[in-house]
């Protein structure tokens, strides 16, 4: 009885041994797996406050080189804005007076 409760235990020692070996043997893949990612999405992000940084000074050219289409242009887009939030805002008082 008592070799075969030290058996056991001795086949539970390889078995957890063999387990912490595949665990590591699957952990550096995984790793590396993240590690790209991680450095992809850095990348991403610095491209993307490149873009901004573009995206700024063009519109910073545009408007001294056209100033009076740009303030054509910003009075457009608010008069826009104003209208569509007052024709929602008076959808949904109308839809409120009539629940």
């Amino acid at each position: 009885m008592e070799s075969k409760a030290v058996e056991n235990v001795t086949d539970a020692a390889i078995n957890l041994a063999h387990l912490t070996h595949e665990v590591s043997k699957a952990k550096v893949p995984i790793d590396d797996v993240l590690e790209d990612g991680k450095r992809k999405a850095q990348r991403m992000v610095k491209r993307g406050f490149v873009a901004a940084k573009d995206c700024v000074e063009d519109t910073t050219y545009f408007i001294k080189r056209y100033p009076w289409q740009s303030v054509g242009a910003a009075l457009g887009l608010g008069a826009a804005i104003g209208v569509l939030a007052g024709w929602l805002t008076t959808r949904s008082c109308a839809m409120s007076r009539q629940s």
